[in-house]
């Protein structure tokens, strides 16, 4: 009995030596297993387990509740580098911070705040303990995406001094890489905020593809678009936000002016991703009569 006590003891004293820093056995052994998940998951997007910072561009805009509940928003501003940072245990997100060149908007669930990673959701949504910041990014494992991704995110909802940011974050492809030839078709989806002119605030997503035929010229539309309440609740279709367009393509990127079946007018922005261009991403903004439209997308 002693020698078997005495064998556990030089186990677990072993086990604690390999683990070195770490202050607990549970800690090593969670990231054994967090290291052979990466392993399994091969060259995905992000970590199955640990940190992953994917840089890209953002743009904001002023989203602001009055006294009566009143939302108001404003156009977006130029483009700043920004960066969407993702924490994950053992395939589980546990953190999720959103840079922009005013500041960064973590969420954490050792906080309180709500993170969702559900398997199917195309858009991975994240609320703040006290609701006051809200965040959006393209689910990168159900969209399949392999070198982008796109966020949104709220700051301050429900105050008069609010924001609302939108970005495209990713491995971006080298400018001699995109082909000067040939032809190709990208699907995928958009998220976006809705300031409607009644001074209401709702979040819309939809399904968006874009072709060229000669990486020279690019055609974009967007279709499906449901909207629901920032707050929450049921989604509904809102067919005078789906847009199309058309634009050149420069470079390793591209831009497009769009327009909707309604009076609604705007411009969209893009990169290609990938090693080969195997993907786009970029952010959009539409206005008129259904007030204003900001959002991200990617595709692939």
């Amino acid at each position: 009995m002693l020698n078997t006590s005495i064998k556990a003891l030089l186990a677990v004293g072993a086990l604690a030596s390999v683990a070195g820093c770490k202050s607990t056995i549970e800690g090593y052994i969670e990231d054994e297993i967090g290291d052979r998940l990466n392993d399994m998951a091969g060259d995905r997007l992000y970590l199955a387990h640990g940190e992953t910072t994917l840089n890209g561009q953002t743009r904001t805009g002023a989203l602001a509740t009055d006294g009566g509940g009143l939302v108001t928003g404003s156009s977006l501003g130029s483009q700043e580098s920004g960066s969407i940072q993702i924490g994950t245990n053992i395939g589980e997100m546990e953190t999720l911070a959103m840079t922009n060149g005013s500041g960064t908007t973590r969420f954490a669930t050792a906080n309180g705040d709500e993170i969702s990673d559900g398997m199917d959701a195309l858009v991975l949504t994240s609320e703040s303990a006290d609701g006051r910041d809200r965040g959006w990014m393209g689910n990168a494992i159900a969209l399949d995406f392999d070198h982008q991704t796109f966020g949104m995110w709220a700051n301050g909802v429900g105050t008069d001094s609010g924001s609302v940011t939108v970005g495209s974050f990713g491995n971006r492809t080298a400018a001699a890489s995109v082909p000067s030839s040939g032809s190709a078709t990208y699907q995928g989806s958009t998220v976006g905020m809705v300031v409607t002119t009644d001074g209401r605030a709702l979040v819309a997503e939809s399904q968006i593809g874009l072709t060229t035929s000669d990486f020279s010229n690019i055609s974009v539309a967007t279709t499906n678009t449901y909207v629901r309440e920032l707050s929450g609740g049921g989604a509904w279709r809102r067919t005078n936000l789906d847009f199309a367009g058309t634009g050149t393509i420069d470079g390793n990127g591209f831009s497009a002016n769009i327009a909707s079946s309604a009076t609604n007018l705007g411009t969209l922005e893009g990169s290609f991703y990938g090693d080969n261009a195997e993907e786009v991403g970029g952010t959009f903004e539409m206005q008129g009569n259904i007030g204003q439209y900001s959002g991200a997308f990617g595709a692939d």
